[in-house]
């Protein structure tokens, strides 16, 4: 049945018991607590026998969420399979006990029952008494959904104020999980292992004094047979994250995160002035010396140091260290389309890191760049046959900056002239040399958008060419279109415009 049909019955006073409809239920709890656990089997049991016992409605198996908050939808595995099930028209009704159970989010209340609705779906929350297959529901449906987002709000607000008093109190928080100690119920102090001790001091004291790696240590104690708290193999991340903790040494350590955002769970790390560390070896009895701790550290931050140095100056990619965004001059990053896909993205680093919020930028896709770059070569294609001498004296230039590097520079000019001569040929379709072309001309790329729309974007394309080699002009400007979408079931099909400018140096 229609929702037109739906309402218009509902309108005349029928009850929507008594009409004919496919009907479904979702239910969650949002911790693993055991009571918890008791309130969901008696939620999928009541509505199990609601659905049954009227014979008007045709039962379809239920969906249910366990242990898992409802300020997001992202990871509700099974909320995002009923909304994909209504799509596909599996039912016609989702019996729900509150909103609160549906979603703690104002916003995502509003957008799923709206969504539901364009699919001929309704929703039923029974406590709250609201049906959005009525036409007042929501504005009923807003506001009760803004007290639960604020139900929701107080109560991460408790939580933190609670969590920090413990801070100041020294009370240990956590730490269920730490190698080495278990933590007194009483008390709530931290108790000795010695068995897993003993251990501790023999990765300190491989790491600090032997000198060995974290990899070394990891493969020795997996050899070994020898597991973590957790019941796992070590790695070098876990070995690290060890190594650097201070209650090792028997000091406290607490507010090195917090919480920005109590709906998307955002976690701001703090830097380490902002944190709260002291000793106290009652609480916290050390299992390493202060001073074995504190040269393995030292050790830990010279080896961070490097590997953070090596990989600030490594351009793994012909786009790498050359693609800007024009809002905040952070430089994009390269990210997989999906794990299932070849294509490859590029997105603004600030927005990566902060949201979306913070970057409006577009995203750009790696073959589209491509795309363009080739028809750029296309462009300067009689202009390159003259390009060899610039190009040597460009790579000459560099190459007497650093001289270590002059075999290494001339061999790339003689490299470079072969690729030129191939490109002359019709070859600049081959990838390989689309990229090695890449890295030689392009000096850098600068990305923004049109109007706030994402789906049109300004490319200002630099290379390392004098403006004598583009057709006397210093600036060529095009337009190009690319049809994206059909990745996966659930991507539409739409067209990204770019609006071009290739600038010379």
């Amino acid at each position: 049945m229609n929702l037109y049909e739906i309402r218009k019955k509902l309108n005349t006073g029928i009850p929507i018991s008594m009409i004919k409809l496919r009907v479904t239920d979702y239910s969650r709890v949002s911790t693993d607590h055991i009571e918890q656990k008791k309130s969901l089997k008696n939620q999928i049991e009541h509505f199990d026998e609601m659905i049954k016992q009227n014979k008007n409605w045709t039962y379809v198996p239920g969906y249910v969420d366990e242990g898992i908050s409802g300020t997001t939808d992202l990871k509700r595995n099974n909320f995002m399979k009923m909304i994909e099930d209504a799509r596909n028209e599996k039912f016609d009704l989702i019996i729900t006990k509150e909103i609160s159970r549906f979603s703690r989010n104002t916003l995502d209340s509003i957008k799923y029952t709206r969504e539901l609705l364009s699919y001929g779906v309704a929703v039923l929350f029974i406590n709250d008494n609201i049906n959005t297959a009525l036409p007042d529901s929501e504005l009923r449906l807003t506001i009760m959904a803004s007290m639960a987002q604020d139900e929701i709000r107080r109560l991460s607000e408790r939580v933190k104020f609670g969590m920090n008093r413990a801070i100041l109190n020294g009370n240990i928080l956590g730490n269920n999980h730490l190698y080495g100690y278990k933590k007194n119920k009483k008390t709530g102090n931290l108790i000795i292992i010695e068995k897993e001790a003993q251990i501790v001091k023999k990765i300190f004291e491989s790491y600090a004094i032997n000198k060995m790696s974290l990899n070394e240590i990891a493969k020795s104690l997996n050899n070994n047979e020898i597991k973590t708290s957790q019941n796992k193999h070590w790695s070098a991340t876990t070995l690290s994250r060890m190594i650097s903790n201070v209650k090792y040494k028997g000091f406290y350590c607490g507010k090195k995160t917090e919480i920005i955002d109590y709906i998307t769970k955002k976690v701001e790390y703090k830097n380490k002035d902002d944190w709260i560390i002291y000793k106290d070896y009652q609480k916290i009895p050390p299992i390493v010396s202060k001073y074995l701790w504190e040269r393995a550290n030292i050790r830990l931050e010279k080896r961070k140091y490097k590997q953070k140095e090596k990989k600030s100056y490594q351009c793994k990619y012909p786009l790498s260290s050359k693609i800007y965004c024009q809002n905040d001059n952070y430089l994009f990053h390269r990210r997989k389309q999906c794990k299932t896909s070849d294509d490859i993205t590029w997105v603004c680093s600030n927005r990566l890191k902060n949201g979306k919020k913070s970057c409006h930028s577009a995203n750009i896709r790696e073959s589209e760049i491509y795309t363009i770059f080739s028809d750029l070569i296309n462009l300067l294609k009689i202009e390159l046959t003259t390009s060899i001498d610039i190009l040597t004296k460009l790579y000459q230039k560099n190459a007497t900056n650093n001289n270590k590097n002059l075999k290494s520079k001339e061999k790339n000019i003689f490299e470079y002239n072969n690729i030129t001569n191939k490109i002359l040929n019709d070859k600049i379709k081959e990838k390989k040399f689309l990229e090695k072309l890449i890295i030689l001309l392009l000096n850098k790329i600068t990305i923004s958008i049109i109007n706030d729309d994402e789906n049109k974007i300004k490319l200002h394309i630099f290379l390392n060419f004098s403006k004598e080699y583009l057709n006397k002009s210093p600036i060529i400007k095009k337009e190009y279109q690319f049809k994206r979408g059909y990745n996966t079931s659930k991507t539409k099909r739409y067209t990204v415009k770019y609006f071009v400018f290739f600038n010379s140096s």
